[in-house]
């Protein structure tokens, strides 16, 4: 059900519309029933709107939710964050202003990279110290971020910097100019960075009015989630699409906006109303989370950040009204130290969760990631499984560290440091009194484990891979070891999920690594690790669903998330609000875009993130604080603190007793059970593939799609990726109406060649020229007249039951009035199946018929390698018969117990050494 606001929202169609979405009040369920009005209320073309928001995770759980309530298939929504978007454009037509559509986006650690290898072109001085030449090279790339968010050219920065005097405006001219070098470079190499992509959009959208128009034609409606937390350049983006139609539609809340660190400008909610003064304006105030008693206490406290506020200046009530009652007091508990607070934060999640709640609905929110450590402590003492993101990232973990170790063993068999991490794998079983006496002998380790009893196995495995990584590349390496030391197996036996998913996402790296370095030995990635560890990259953990154990998170972590139970801790002034960082690099007043507020800046950010934690809590809201952490200093409660007890908004609780160290010191209970349950497997979103892989081992199934274990790049997937890869971006050139030649194929394919995966490299060198020889094949025999594709990598939608099946079609020919070809690339050999009953072309010729409404007429596959392409037809008959067999399989998947089926395939299998029928 939807209340009056929320309807008003969804209705309106025309012009300009501001929704002030208030924390829990459910914007998002709006913004996607507003979608929805759209296309089945008012007949709008899912084509014509935009759908903008910040993160990849909400921007899918949009997708999601539009999937559930579109009753058929639908044409694709264009659902995308701000630089997908920005990207999405410029690789489309930035060649209008002399790019390359085929650049590539670096990441931080990338950019950084670049700049360190170029460092000594950029004509530095003050800001490259000799005794440590790298000491600014983040600060830097950060500036030029926020210039580019500022639409703040180089050549506009320079001209400032030349206008300023003394020693500051010399410093301002080096860093103008490294500014203006760099984004030189860049363009020069093809690169782009994450701040490129909105800044050359604008610029594209400026230069180009026919870019402009097309765009303008194409999104007649654009919605903006999160719109507090837009930067400048992503504003003016959307501000120029809109153009006379002016249907835009922002949501956004200026007390949850929490993210200037990274570029946010607050003051475009305000610039929002100054220009479509016209706007309709609608508040949402009825909140769903939460109860009366913690909205009225984040409620006083906001309110100490007026007159700088939306509410203030506009004259608008924003105080929430629960849906949930009253509820209980926010409680305020103070304590002598923190051991004190963190005992009775985890003595109050092991009494609360007694009825019946489960340990994944408590939240304890910290400041900064560095301040949670007495609290896990104390879970572990009480046997409380946990869940905390790891601040320092993917090469942290233990299992990825064991990788490393066996990396850097094998390219150094003299790194006694890391073959001792090896030796002490769990899966090798090795007591620590066997280690110690092979360390106390006066030799190598390595040359001291061949001589001793029980380690026979192990020295051969090492030996083994030291002289297969030789002559092979550092994936296959890992992959190598990860089946013979059965260290994958013994993951799956213990059900540590966690551990698998990161361990994929580092096989994920290692193959973007092999994919950009032709020189992809263990020495290459050993020097590459050195690299990154100089860089201080951070990669994310693998994301694993489900896991029940307390939620852990920092404040700015917590956006958009809810539970029943919110401890806020550690609640002092110099933690929260935290002290006061100012950059390095500031971009002077004089030419920013940003409008400063009268208040303190600092202060107000961090209330709004103090506000944005406390309207994470549904039922109970807990915030605590100590006099003592580290020092002899008494440390003073959180002014945030004073804010909400003032307003008699918290009850507070003074716990007296000091904590007796000594009881402190007992040996950690282990949980009675693993820290992560067996996670429930969603199957709402499937596709052929993955009914294929069922088909044949429904226990593939699990391992490759629920338990998601790691396995190593295959070469034939490669060899089809990277030949798709090269037709589909020669064909965009062809539909475009450029001109192609055999050479620009040639150069496609070499840009686009996945190196990785293959048995050895003489393998993977014969791969690559059959591939060129197939695609020389190819245009020779296609060419002579070239076919202009009508649709390149289709993507739709099908709505099957309460499923969804997606796909991409490889390329759809117009070859009649009204009638279509659909062609699928196999890089294979032909096979003499039965295309009547091929399912992955019924699936395709539904799309055509129900989601982009057009009659394929032939259904082909072209087989690349035997140049050789077979067809065949579906009738409307066959195509109502193939929802039913969809449905049918899906439905197998829900029931089955992922058993094995053994076959023929089976020699082949990636899992044949962990699966029970081999």
């Amino acid at each position: 059900m939807l209340n009056s606001e929320q309807q008003k929202a969804i209705s309106h169609r025309e012009g300009p519309l501001l929704i002030i979405a208030g924390a829990g009040t459910g914007k998002t369920k709006v913004i996607v029933a507003k979608i929805l009005h759209l296309i089945k209320e008012q007949d709008v073309s899912p084509k014509s709107i935009l759908a903008l928001t910040f993160a990849e995770k909400a921007a899918n759980e949009m997708v999601e939710r539009i999937d559930a309530e579109m009753p058929i298939g639908y044409e694709e929504l264009c659902v995308k964050t701000f630089h997908a978007f920005a990207d999405f454009i410029l690789r489309e037509a930035g060649m209008e202003i002399g790019l390359d559509p085929g650049y590539k986006v670096l990441s931080p650690v990338e950019q950084w990279f670049f700049f360190k290898k170029n460092l000594f072109n950029f004509e530095l001085d003050y800001y490259r110290p000799l005794g440590n030449p790298n000491r600014f090279i983040y600060d830097l790339l950060n500036h030029f971020s926020k210039l580019k968010d500022e639409l703040i050219a180089p050549e506009k920065y320079l001209d400032f910097a030349m206008k300023m005097e003394g020693e500051e405006g010399v410093k301002m001219v080096e860093i103008a100019k490294a500014y203006k070098r760099y984004q030189e470079l860049m363009v020069k190499n093809n690169y782009m960075d994450f701040g490129d992509l909105c800044f050359y959009a604008n610029k594209l959208l400026d230069q180009r009015d026919s870019v402009l128009k097309k765009y303008q034609d194409r999104f007649k409606y654009i919605l903006i989630d999160e719109f507090q937390d837009t930067n400048y350049a992503q504003f003016q983006l959307v501000l120029k699409l809109a153009g006379q139609s002016r249907n835009i539609t922002v949501v956004g809340d200026d007390d949850q906006s929490i993210y200037k660190w990274r570029g946010a400008s607050l003051s475009n909610i305000i610039q929002f109303e100054k220009i479509f003064f016209d706007a309709e304006k609608i508040v949402l105030k009825e909140n769903y989370r939460s109860s009366q008693n913690i909205l009225d206490a984040a409620y006083s406290l906001i309110q100490n950040n007026n007159p700088d506020r939306l509410e203030a200046k506009s004259g608008i009530d924003k105080r929430l009204k629960a849906d949930a009652g009253v509820g209980e007091d926010v409680e305020v508990h103070q304590f002598p130290d923190f051991l004190q607070e963190s005992s009775f934060v985890a003595e109050q999640i092991k009494e609360l969760r007694r009825d019946g709640l489960k340990f994944s609905d408590f939240a304890v929110l910290v400041r900064n990631n560095a301040h949670a450590h007495p609290f896990i402590d104390e879970l572990k003492h009480l046997g409380i499984p946990y869940q905390v993101r790891n601040p320092k990232g993917l090469f942290s973990l233990e299992e990825i560290k064991d990788l490393i170790a066996v990396v850097r063993f094998l390219a150094n068999p003299s790194d006694d440091i890391s073959l001792l991490r090896v030796l002490k794998m769990d899966v090798f079983g090795i007591k620590m009194v066997q280690i110690l006496h092979i360390l106390n002998q006066d030799k190598k380790l390595f040359h001291a484990a061949r001589g001793e009893l029980g380690l026979g196995v192990i020295v051969e495995l090492l030996g083994d891979l030291i002289e297969f990584s030789k002559k092979n590349s550092v994936g296959m390496v890992i992959n190598r070891f990860l089946k013979k030391s059965l260290y994958l197996e013994n993951l799956i036996k213990g059900e540590k999920y966690q551990e698998l998913e990161n361990i994929n996402e580092f096989a994920r790296q290692i193959a973007k690594f092999e994919k950009e370095n032709p020189e992809n030995t263990v020495l290459d990635f050993v020097s590459y690790l050195d690299l990154l560890e100089e860089a201080g990259a951070v990669f994310e953990t693998g994301e694993f669903e489900d896991q029940d154990g307390v939620q852990i998170l920092t404040a700015h972590g917590s956006k958009g998330l809810e539970f029943e139970y919110v401890f806020i801790v550690n609640a002092v002034n110099q933690r929260f609000p935290g002290s006061r960082r100012g950059e390095v690099f500031e971009i002077p007043k004089e030419i920013t875009n940003e409008i400063y507020p009268d208040g303190d800046f600092h202060v107000q950010e961090e209330r709004r993130l103090f506000y944005v934690a406390m309207t994470r809590a549904k039922k109970k809201l807990f915030v605590s604080y100590s006099h003592q952490y580290e020092g002899n200093k008494k440390w003073k409660r959180s002014q945030f603190v004073e804010e909400i007890l003032k307003d008699g908004k918290a009850r507070l609780v003074e716990h007296k007793e000091e904590t007796d160290a000594i009881t402190r010191l007992k040996d950690f209970k282990k949980p009675e059970k693993p820290i992560f349950d067996l996670p429930k497997f969603d199957l709402k979103k499937l596709s052929y593939t993955q009914f294929d892989v069922f088909k044949t081992c429904p226990l593939k199934y699990n391992y490759t799609y629920l338990m998601k274990v790691p396995v190593p790049s295959f070469h034939a997937q490669n060899f089809g990726t990277s030949v798709h890869q090269t037709l589909n971006q020669f064909y965009k050139i062809l539909k475009r109406g450029e001109s192609v030649s055999l050479a620009l194929l040639k150069d496609i394919y070499e840009r686009n060649w996945l190196p990785h995966g293959y048995e050895s490299m003489e393998h993977e060198k014969t791969r690559r020229e059959e591939g060129w020889k197939m695609l020389r094949t190819f245009f020779k025999e296609n060419s002579e007249p070239w076919v202009v594709p009508a649709f390149l990598e289709q993507p739709f939608n099908i709505k099957v039951g309460s499923y969804m099946v997606s796909g991409r079609i490889d390329r759809i020919d117009k070859i009649g009035n009204g009638i279509f070809e659909v062609i699928d690339y196999k890089t294979g050999r032909k096979k003499d199946d039965d295309l009547a009953k091929n399912l992955q072309l019924s699936i395709y010729a539904l799309a055509c018929r129900d989601v982009l409404k057009i009659k394929a007429d032939k259904l082909s596959l072209y087989f690349i390698e035997d140049n050789e392409k077979v067809s065949t037809t579906r009738t409307d008959k066959q195509l109502d018969q193939v929802e039913s067999e969809v449905l049918s399989i899906i439905q197998e998947m829900e029931r089955s117990k992922f058993e094995p089926k053994p076959g023929h395939y089976c020699q082949f299998c990636n899992f044949r050494i962990i699966c029970p029928a081999v």
